[in-house]
C-alpha cells in the first residue's frame, strides 16, 4: 500500500507542474531598449514565438498607429502600440483611463505613480505624455502620445496586484524610451 501511495504522490506532482516556456523572450520589446526582466513576465508558456511588426517605429511623428505584436504558438500574446491623440477627443481615447476602457474590460483602471501618466488593469497598461508638435506640422492638433501595452493569457492576468506592479513599471520604462524618439517642440 505504501508503494502505491508514493507512486500516486509522484504522479500528482508531475501533473501539477506549470507548463514551460520553450522559446526565448525577445531581446528587445518592439525595438525598445528595456531590460528583459521588465517584460519577461508578459510571456507565458509555449514552444515558438513570432513577431508581427508594423513598419512604423514607436515614437515616430506619423499619426497612424504604430508598434508590434508577439504570437506564441500562433496565439496573440503581447501587443505594444503607440498612437498620437488629440486632447479631449470625443471619438478616440486621449488618456490612459479612456484607452483602457477601449479594451472592453470590466476592470477599473488603476493609476500607477511615476513621471508619466500611467493606468493599469489586469491585462496591461497605458502611458501618456503631452508632446506639442513642431510648428507647421500637418498634425499639430495631435499633442498627446499614448503607449498601450497589452498581454493576453499570461500568468499575470490571474494576479491583479502583481499585474499592476509589472505593467505599471513596464509602461513607465517604455514611455521613457519612446519619449527619446518623439518630435516634441519643447522638452
Amino acid at each position: 500500500m505504501f508503494i502505491f501511495l508514493v507512486g500516486f504522490v509522484v504522479m500528482l506532482t508531475s501533473c501539477s507542474q506549470a507548463p514551460e516556456r520553450k522559446y526565448s523572450v525577445p531581446q528587445s520589446l518592439c525595438g525598445l531598449s528595456i531590460p528583459e526582466k521588465k517584460y519577461s513576465p508578459l510571456f507565458g508558456p509555449g514552444n515558438k514565438i513570432y513577431r508581427d511588426e508594423d513598419p512604423v517605429k514607436l515614437g515616430s511623428s506619423r499619426v497612424t498607429s504604430q508598434g508590434c505584436s508577439y504570437f506564441v504558438d500562433g496565439e496573440l500574446t503581447v501587443t505594444v502600440s503607440g498612437e498620437w491623440a488629440e486632447v479631449n477627443d470625443k471619438a478616440a481615447p486621449s488618456t490612459p483611463t479612456e484607452a483602457i476602457k477601449w479594451h472592453n474590460t470590466r476592470d477599473k483602471p488603476k493609476k500607477y505613480t511615476g513621471p508619466y501618466d500611467v493606468a493599469t488593469w489586469q491585462n496591461g497598461a497605458v502611458a501618456a505624455i503631452d508632446c506639442p508638435r513642431p510648428r507647421g506640422d500637418d498634425d499639430a492638433s495631435f499633442t498627446r502620445y499614448l503607449v498601450d501595452i497589452y498581454a493576453n493569457d499570461t500568468p499575470l492576468n490571474d494576479d491583479p496586484d502583481r499585474a499592476h506592479k509589472v505593467f505599471g513599471e513596464l509602461a513607465q520604462v517604455a514611455m521613457a524610451e519612446v519619449v527619446k524618439r518623439l518630435p516634441c517642440e519643447s522638452r
